[in-house]
């Protein structure tokens, strides 16, 4: 979005953000708490649970700005001649309905154009129960034409850096150093989102970073699929030692395991990452195969030593483990839980949420057609024959997590 954004202003557009989960809003900004990294849970608030529901224990939330607070937000922007919205996750679609009803009562006469995620993966979805006017799927590459004869500008062809400054605070910021993923996992997006691999020029990425340190912020969370994979990774972590700009950097995407080496583990912490969240998945080999084979225990346990090694405090270093994939088996899921804290790495249960076009979709049974909301990972593992499986793993995963502090504070 703020790509797109920045190839507008090019283009010669006036733009205008509006960033409905920012918590630097003066009325999110209390309601937002966060840690000394920045992070934090979101305001949210209780909405009546679609009826389809009903068997999940679980309130239904709306996050970010109330439509009060939105509504008056949208009174204090001028007149627009289009309107951009971008969408997450394909569950979230019922936010992105409630927002653009709200912008479509503000603009009446002016195109609302869906893009993100949801618009990519369920294009025929979106077009049918988001309410814009038009729905673009894929990326800016895939749709520039298309946006430029809607909005009647020439866009450039490449859409330069992100239009970080049309926010009035900024704390952190997002990069990506390429697109997509090498790998094939049967339960990921990535490959319907963006078909190969295609890592930035370094001196691009390099002058990126520059651009976000010329703006005064220094903590950034890379979001790449697949940051280890690029073929420049070294030079541009060393880049970044001799820049000596005192960056922090986070990793909320799983890292490849098996593309941390000794060497690597110690460029890192030179370059000021300082926390990182592992792709452990699970130990079962036979899973393991039949979901992509990225990675082995083996080289999770070996990750794990050499960022110790490295000088990365166990408390920066978190694991992944996949719960809820078809055939999946307690046990393991159990076994996978207990390798992370073997290695003093601390573990997060990442609920399977089935993704319409992947292989494991197909796996679960699921009908091209299923209403969205079912595939909440909530939704997904509150299903009768998962959901004690879910808690019986939760306490096992508090129970166990609390010795380990307790025998390290003995």
């Amino acid at each position: 979005m703020l790509r797109i954004a920045a190839a507008l202003r090019d283009a010669g557009a006036e733009v205008h953000l509006l960033d409905l989960m920012d918590r630097n809003h003066p009325w999110l900004k209390s309601l937002s708490p966060t840690d000394a990294w920045g992070r934090g849970k979101f305001f949210a608030e209780g909405i009546e649970k679609p009826r389809i529901l009903d068997y999940v224990p679980r309130r239904f939330r709306r996050y970010g700005l109330v439509r009060e607070a939105f509504e008056e937000k949208l009174a204090e922007l001028p007149d627009a001649d289009a309107v951009l919205v971008t969408s997450g996750m394909t569950y979230w679609y019922t936010g992105v309905a409630e927002t653009v009803k709200v912008l479509c009562r503000r603009y009446p006469e002016v195109p609302v154009i869906l893009g993100g995620v949801y618009a990519s993966l369920l294009a025929p979805h979106a077009r049918t129960h988001s309410g814009a006017d038009v729905v673009l799927e894929g990326s800016y590459w895939a749709f520039r034409e298309k946006l430029e004869s809607l909005l009647g500008l020439r866009l450039p062809e490449n859409t330069g850096f992100p239009a970080w400054d049309l926010y009035a605070k900024l704390d952190y910021a997002v990069m990506t150093i390429s697109m997509g993923c090498p790998f094939r996992c049967t339960y990921c997006a990535s490959r319907l989102l963006d078909a190969g691999f295609v890592p930035r020029p370094l001196g691009e990425v390099l002058a990126e970073l520059k651009h976000i340190r010329s703006l005064g912020v220094t903590r950034i969370a890379f979001y790449d699929d697949a940051l280890l994979c690029h073929p420049c990774l070294d030079e541009f972590l060393k880049r970044i030692i001799e820049m000596d700009s005192g960056f922090e950097f986070h990793t909320p995407n799983g890292l490849h395991v098996s593309e941390i080496s000794k060497e690597r583990a110690g460029l890192m912490r030179d370059a000021g990452f300082r926390s990182l969240y592992l792709s452990l998945e699970t130990v079962d080999e036979y899973l393991l195969e039949r979901t992509g084979a990225k990675l082995s225990p083996r080289a999770f346990v070996n990750a794990a030593r050499v960022l110790k090694d490295a000088g990365f405090k166990k408390e920066e270093i978190h694991a992944y483990i996949l719960f809820g994939l078809p055939g999946q088996s307690e046990d393991s899921v159990r076994r996978t839980i207990d390798l992370a804290l073997s290695e003093e790495v601390t573990p997060h249960l990442a609920e399977f949420s089935p993704v319409n076009g992947t292989v494991e979709f197909e796996r679960a049974g699921l009908e091209p057609d299923i209403e969205p909301l079912f595939c909440n990972n909530t939704a997904w593992c509150s299903r009768p024959e998962l959901k004690p499986s879910l808690e019986r793993l939760r306490k096992y995963l508090m129970k166990s997590s609390l010795s380990l502090r307790e025998r390290d504070q003995g």
